[in-house]
């Protein structure tokens, strides 16, 4: 979701590894690894230094994009939770940035519910699989009329990927909603269950068209 030419503020950015290979792989000139915690940051200042990326990839002791630097374009927010998201993007000028990349651990929803309340546009959605399903949202703050409750479910992008990643993570979420009926017995869960069929449904007819 990077592309070239792009100067990237990494928040909770760990051991810095992502503004490191961004920058290692010629993705990005510049990048900014930025964490609230001394010891996360001294071991991606180890990393820097281990990688010869002094200059190119700066530590940044601060909480979210308190100290964000002019220079930046895109913002990336990965490994976290949809209320500490939120927390470092509420009343923030998000105007000048090119794109937010977003990867919340739970409650993806709630995050395209912010994004649509603001009138921001998502312009590119993954899901990756890594133990787990993750998926990563990126918007811009272009303006954009609120996305209906099923794009906020399931992703204006998303709903439109016949790749079979997707299809899996929906055939994921689909079994956890139908084991949690036949233990709960709620008809929320199944009515759940029963629009990610819905939804696999027409992306496997549009795939066979």
């Amino acid at each position: 979701m990077i592309t070239e030419n792009e100067v990237v503020y990494d928040v909770g950015s760990d051991h810095g590894l992502l503004p490191c290979f961004l920058v290692t792989n010629n993705i990005c000139k510049k990048a900014y690894a930025s964490d609230n915690k001394d010891g996360p940051l001294s071991k991606a200042k180890e990393n820097i230094e281990k990688f010869n990326l002094t200059g190119k990839v700066v530590p940044i002791l601060a909480d979210g994009i308190e100290k964000i630097r002019d220079d930046v374009t895109t913002i990336t927010i990965a490994g976290m939770g949809f209320h500490t998201v939120k927390h470092i993007l509420d009343g923030k000028d998000l105007s000048k940035y090119k794109k937010i990349i977003v990867q919340v651990n739970k409650d993806v929803p709630s995050l395209r519910r912010y994004i649509s309340d603001r009138h921001f546009t998502i312009i590119d959605e993954k899901v990756v699989h890594d133990d787990f399903y993750y998926e990563i949202v990126a918007f811009s703050p272009e303006y954009h009329e609120k996305y209906s409750e099923k794009e906020i479910e399931f992703g204006p992008i998303l709903m439109k990927n016949s790749e079979n990643i997707y299809l899996e993570y929906l055939n994921s979420r689909k079994n956890m909603y139908l084991s949690i009926y036949k233990k709960a017995h709620k008809e929320e869960y199944l009515e759940k269950a029963r629009k990610i069929e819905e939804l696999i449904d027409i992306i496997n007819k549009t795939r066979s068209n």
